[in-house]
């Protein structure tokens, strides 16, 4: 994935817990990995639709140049929907890899200074997103049982 990605690893304490717990029973994390990834995507479509970051903070305008040079009028970040369209993920015993294969995902993400793109942030997991992860990873850790 060359473009904008994120990994779900236990990079927040609450998921890691969720995880040492599965890995510890030996748990392939293919299967959860894979439910947390349709969900993602889920979540990240519809955040694309009220044009705001994982945090709940909207995405910065469309510049008044960037309108009148516009082809046709478009929302923030879909223009033909391709960012939001090429959403995918990737999982494994180990982790699951969230994203984008679109290089400009990341520029969108971060801004682009150059090109005077603002930072709009897109990617990533939102709190209401980690409970769910933990959700999944727990439903896991009870079948197991």
């Amino acid at each position: 994935m060359a473009g904008a990605r994120v990994v779900v690893d236990g990079s927040t304490a609450i998921i890691k817990q969720a995880l040492d717990a599965l890995r510890k029973q030996g748990t392939d994390l293919t299967e959860p990995n894979a439910e947390i990834g349709e969900y993602l995507i889920e979540s990240h479509q519809d955040r694309f639709d009220r044009a705001e970051s994982p945090e709940g903070d909207a995405w910065a305008p469309l510049s008044d140049d960037y309108k009148k040079r516009s082809k046709r009028p478009s929302d923030i970040l879909i223009e033909d929907g391709t960012l939001k369209g090429t959403l995918n993920y990737n999982p494994s015993k180990e982790q699951l890899l969230f994203g984008t294969p679109m290089e400009y995902g990341a520029a969108h993400h971060f801004g682009y200074e150059k090109r005077n793109l603002p930072a709009r942030p897109w990617l990533g997991l939102s709190d209401e997103d980690e409970n769910v992860v933990v959700a999944i990873f727990r439903s896991h850790l009870s079948e197991a049982f």
